[in-house]
């Protein structure tokens, strides 16, 4: 069955049954508010960010892979379908982080005003955020 993956103000991030609607997997970590989530098209991997300044990267049974520490309120993240790199979208910035190590890959900085969506493409090699 389909699985959906949802973040909440509580903090936490959710895996659900899409046919039963049942809740899989409760993850815990973030201090504030889930502003965003995604998951690999295999489901191998999620990602979630929030307003504790925070991406993180679970496993659909809910174990925490990594912790990625921005400066400040994180608004959007997009997984590259191999799960290889996590785009993150923090204030007027396109941050892109490796998965594996949790290093800052490159830093888009042209935005005027905030990121508040960022999106790859299938093949992993474009994105586009506004």
């Amino acid at each position: 069955g389909g699985r959906a993956v949802s973040g909440s103000v509580d903090g936490t991030v959710r895996v659900w049954d899409v046919a039963t609607g049942e809740q899989l997997v409760k993850c815990e970590g973030h201090g504030n508010w889930v502003m965003g989530v995604c998951v690999t098209p295999n489901g191998s991997l999620a990602a979630s960010c929030g307003r504790d300044g925070t991406v993180r990267l679970w496993t659909l049974s809910g174990r925490e892979v990594r912790k990625i520490q921005h400066t400040g309120e994180v608004t959007c993240v997009a997984l590259t379908p191999d799960g290889g790199r996590v785009l993150s979208g923090q204030g007027k910035q396109v941050i892109v982080w490796d998965c594996n190590s949790g290093s800052n890959i490159k830093t888009l900085s042209k935005h005027t005003g905030a990121v508040r969506q960022v999106a790859v493409n299938m093949g992993g090699d474009k994105a586009a955020s506004g």
